[in-house]
């Protein structure tokens, strides 16, 4: 059994750590034409932007695999739709306020609490922690807001959205094959990895 686990893990492990790299190379994006596409279309630009923004797709991903440790499905859409209400509020207060200090500590931060909270399964400690990760949702949400100019918020949010419910169902169907350890190293790697490119 051990071993089956070992082997999925590893195979599906792989391909995900292949496309993350992709998605987060700049040369990936380096054709012709993609900045003009960017500048004309701020809904291909919100679905880009999850896509291309390492910190936001590991996060995202992190709360597809929290919603997967839920007992009852009903929960685990709970914990999805919550993420992608927290993300559209914490994008309207960044656009509205501007307020930029401190952003990019939470987002870490957040990351670091995703890490945790899978590797603690049980107990009201863990339900804490999960609930705090999805909560730190916000600040993901909040960075978009600061990015997005006024005339072009809402195609952004629009394609952002899209993008977020993508990659937080993608995290949910992982999450059902691999362990919760297995869950919490890759959050937890691709915090360090955050933390030394920062």
């Amino acid at each position: 059994m051990m071993t089956h686990l070992k082997q999925l893990s590893h195979a599906l492990t792989t391909p995900l750590l292949t496309g993350l790299a992709l998605l987060s190379s700049g040369s990936v994006w380096a054709h012709p034409g993609h900045d003009e596409l960017l500048e004309n279309s701020s809904l291909m630009a919100g679905l880009l932007h999850p896509l291309t923004g390492f910190d936001h797709l590991v996060m995202l991903i992190g709360v597809g695999f929290i919603a997967s440790q839920m007992a009852q499905r009903s929960h685990a859409v709970r914990v999805m739709v919550s993420a992608i209400v927290l993300l559209l509020a914490g994008m309207a207060m960044g656009a509205l306020s501007g307020f930029a200090t401190g952003i990019e500590a939470m987002i870490l931060a957040s990351v670091g609490v995703a890490a945790v909270a899978l590797y603690r399964r049980q107990g009201a400690a863990s339900t804490l922690l999960s609930t705090l990760a999805v909560s730190l949702v916000l600040f993901h949400g909040w960075a978009h807001g600061l990015e997005a100019s006024g005339n072009a918020l809402a195609g952004f949010a629009t394609g952002m959205i899209g993008s977020a419910s993508l990659l937080i169902s993608t995290g949910y169907l992982l999450g059902r094959k691999v362990s919760p350890k297995w869950q919490s190293a890759m959050v937890a790697v691709s915090g360090v990895v955050l933390v030394l490119a920062g």
